[in-house]
């Protein structure tokens, strides 16, 4: 019902206006023809504004007759005895009310296809939601059997030199004790950073696999991850290359130290006989960009191909439980960044070294006034 007033109201007060500005036309002298177009320009908007096609062959009547009462000699009075009237005013009737119909069916039809549209939205966010719950289960399987087996071999190396330290007692020398005891403290770091690892999995949402980011100046996390690198006791030389200004980068600031400690971790154990390991950031326009770089003996294509996978087989003549392998730190580098919507990549050349790349959007609505631009 109250669609029905609204309709009349819109129909009253264009028709009423129509008539007004007719009338003006009919003062100053413009033919009946121009009056004739005026009433077929108002069922046009009736017939856009309102509901059906009703309030639009009501126009043309309304019209018709009021181009025969108000705008036809004699006026204020109906004629339809008029020479020509007959012929000239169906016509005028009949093109409003096809006018009216033809406006009121492309309003169904484009009504049609928006509901089609949101209908089409709605099924590909449910099929994205499907495939995102699928990747999900998918990561969280490949992630379980790569724990299964990175826990396998460090517990194996810890367990053996225990044993071997107390059933050997007094018999083993202090230069074996040491040995077994470096072994047992570098296989307890290796569980503690791989613990660390799956703790930074969690922060990243569940449902979304995004994370919460905050601007954070990059060099600051850059320095947090050597700090804590250094204390590993590696044997190459490290250097950092930063730009001269400071570069503000929305992120999530343990996740990213992560991230670079688990590259500087590949790259110190990794790289064979490489000699120094550059840590390096620099921006284009869009993106922070962060490269660990060094000059070992490169990966091989096999390698490349499985390097960010959890749990996949690297190169096939290699059996996956003869090395440790780069374990779960690569992948979940790939995962930490892509939730942050940036990329990961890695250029690599056999004997000459490897460079792991990433990228975060610098987000610049975050990054103008910090960066005084």
């Amino acid at each position: 019902m109250n669609n029905t007033l609204k309709d009349l109201g819109k129909t009253v007060l264009v028709f009423a206006l129509a008539s007004a500005f007719a009338y003006i036309l009919k003062s100053v002298g413009q033919a009946i023809d121009i009056i004739v177009v005026v009433y077929m320009l108002t069922v046009l908007i009736v017939s856009r504004i309102t509901n059906g096609y009703f309030w639009g062959v009501i126009a043309s009547l309304l019209g018709v007759l009021s181009t025969n009462f108000i705008f036809t000699a004699p006026y204020f009075k109906f004629n339809f005895i008029l020479s020509g009237y007959p012929i000239t005013f169906a016509v005028m009737l009949a093109t409003s009310i096809i006018t009216s119909m033809l406006t009121s069916s492309y309003k169904k039809q484009k009504e049609a296809a928006e509901e089609m549209a949101l209908e089409l939205q709605h099924s590909y966010e449910e099929q994205r939601l499907i495939e995102r719950k699928a990747e999900q289960e998918k990561m969280k399987n490949n992630l379980l059997r790569a724990i299964s087996h990175d826990l396998r071999t460090p517990l194996t190396s810890i367990k053996g030199a225990s044993a071997a330290i107390i059933e050997g007692g007094d018999m083993l020398s202090d230069e074996t004790k040491l040995k077994l005891l470096n072994d047992i403290s570098n296989e307890s770091q290796w569980l503690i950073r791989m613990v660390e690892n799956l703790l930074s999995v969690t922060h990243i949402s569940e449902d979304t696999m995004k994370v919460s980011k905050t601007p954070e100046v990059a060099e600051e996390i850059i320095a947090n991850a050597v700090s804590h690198f250094g204390s590993t006791g590696f044997s190459q030389k490290l250097s950092v290359e930063v730009p001269d200004e400071v570069l503000i980068v929305p992120m999530d600031a343990t996740l990213i130290e992560q991230v670079l400690l688990n590259l500087l971790d590949n790259a110190a154990k990794h790289s064979g006989n490489s000699t120094k390991i550059v840590l390096k950031l620099s921006s284009d326009p869009e993106n922070a960009i962060f490269q660990v770089i060094d000059d070992g003996k490169g990966i091989s294509e096999e390698d490349l191909e499985y390097i960010f996978e959890y749990g996949e087989s690297r190169s096939k003549d290699i059996p996956l439980d003869s090395n440790r392998g780069f374990g779960i730190g690569l992948p979940t580098c790939r995962t930490i960044i892509h939730a942050h919507s940036g990329e990961i990549w890695i250029d690599s050349e056999p004997g000459k070294g490897s460079s792991f790349s990433f990228s975060l959007p610098l987000e610049e609505y975050l990054t103008n006034d910090l960066r005084g631009e």
